[in-house]
């Protein structure tokens, strides 16, 4: 019995523990930045996008980068890094080879179908990686170095890094066939239409090249792409750089001679030009001088003339105030002649209104006034010189009496006189 119960315990116990380790496997993880593809034991297909558990029921899983990097640049980056190589050799319209360097980051679909085919048809990271994005970025990059020149791609680099991520989003460029005619270095000038008959006679000898070179086909101004096969897999360039160039020797001696046949070209016709802009403006210049001193003469002229002038007006601006002046005193003169004219008439007339005024007066009253003023003086005088006579004699002999009569006598006398000689009538009239 106890057996019995001992065997039935175990049973119970390893078919927990069975139970436990399904359940376990059962369960898987998809980690950030990843997705996980779930094939079940029945053999259907499903796709965990979303990071974290997930039931796998025992299936067989395979996990894929949401983003895969083509590393292609002169630096060894393994880490996260699905593809890693040194450069992408290409060959340039002219022939010349060369190694661009940079780094592609391409997205995975993010919808079932799309990553089902990625699946059934790469089945891994690598087979991705190696079988479609290697092979169509370095179809891509050899396609945009075969539409320019080795020294196009030399100058102008931003057009072909721009080419390249726009074929990569789009698909590759439709190209056609054209004719291009060049000429020997320097001399590219003379494939413009509108030449001066200068450059026409320069130009006339120098050799040009004709042949066919791929050009990017357009559609109203658009340019045209081929179907991309990135499009039937859902896949998307996410990021594309390119962070430098290499050329083979023979081409960058090429484009270094090249440069150095533009450049004296370009010395030798700039120093042509300047010579004869030289002469040009040596002539320019000896017309100038004389042209100045032309002016000089008509500016020194025109002075003189001006001065003269000026001298002339002055003159007859003198003159004429001379005369100015002349007139104002003349004027002046008479103006003075004819006030001493008034004056004198003035005081004549003021003498006679005074004469007659006097003579009026002494009519009126017989010259009273004044006789009375000369008689007062006239006694006066002889008040005066009679106060400084001793009249009375301080020693008196025999009779008294008569010397103060005799002073009066001759005072009364005095003035009898002057009353006479004055016709001074004393009396009051009625």
């Amino acid at each position: 019995m106890s057996n019995f119960l001992t065997k039935k315990i175990l049973i119970r116990v390893g078919g927990g523990l069975l139970i436990i380790i399904a359940l376990v496997l059962s369960i898987g993880i998809n980690d950030a930045g990843h997705r996980t593809v779930v094939q079940h034991l029945n053999g259907n297909l499903d796709v965990v996008f979303k990071s974290g558990p997930y039931m796998q029921w025992a299936g067989k899983t395979t996990e894929y980068k949401d983003v895969l990097t083509f590393d292609f640049d002169k630096t060894q980056n393994a880490e996260g890094v699905t593809i890693d190589q040194d450069g992408i050799s290409v060959r340039y319209q002219d022939g010349g080879e060369g190694t661009i360097y940079g780094i592609g980051r391409y997205s995975l679909p993010n919808d079932m179908e799309h990553m089902l085919k990625v699946h059934k048809e790469f089945r891994s990271n690598d087979g991705i990686a190696y079988k479609i994005i290697k092979p169509i970025t370095e179809e891509i990059a050899n396609h945009t170095a075969g539409l320019m020149s080795s020294e196009e791609s030399y100058t102008d680099r931003g057009t072909f890094t721009t080419r390249a991520k726009t074929q990569l989003t789009k698909g590759k460029y439709v190209t056609v066939q054209f004719e291009k005619v060049t000429t020997e270095a320097g001399m590219e000038y003379c494939l413009e239409a509108n030449l001066t008959p200068a450059l026409k006679n320069e130009c006339k000898n120098v050799k040009k090249t004709t042949k066919l070179i791929p050009r990017v086909a357009k559609k109203d101004g658009l340019d045209l792409h081929a179907s991309h096969d990135f499009d039937q897999y859902g896949i998307r360039m996410a990021g594309f750089t390119l962070v430098d160039w290499t050329y083979e020797p023979k081409t960058m001696k090429q484009i270094s001679d090249k440069r150095e046949a533009t450049m004296a070209i370009i010395t030798s016709k700039a120093n042509a030009e300047r010579a004869k802009q030289d002469a040009i403006t040596a002539e320019q210049q000896g017309l100038a001088n004389v042209k100045k001193a032309e002016y000089e003469k008509e500016v020194e002229k025109i002075r003189e003339v001006v001065d003269a002038e000026k001298a002339k007006e002055v003159a007859v601006i003198k003159a004429k105030q001379r005369v100015d002046v002349a007139i104002q005193n003349k004027l002046t003169e008479e103006q003075n002649k004819l006030a001493a004219y008034e004056t004198k008439k003035k005081d004549i007339a003021l003498g006679q209104g005074e004469a007659e005024r006097k003579k009026l007066v002494m009519l009126a009253d017989g010259a009273l006034q004044q006789k009375l003023d000369a008689w007062v003086k006239v006694n006066r005088a002889y008040a005066s010189e009679f106060a400084k006579q001793k009249w009375v004699p301080e020693i008196q002999m025999g009779a008294t009496g008569e010397s103060g009569n005799n002073a009066a006598t001759m005072i009364d006398l005095l003035s009898t006189q002057a009353a006479k000689q004055l016709s001074l009538d004393m009396k009051m009239k009625k």
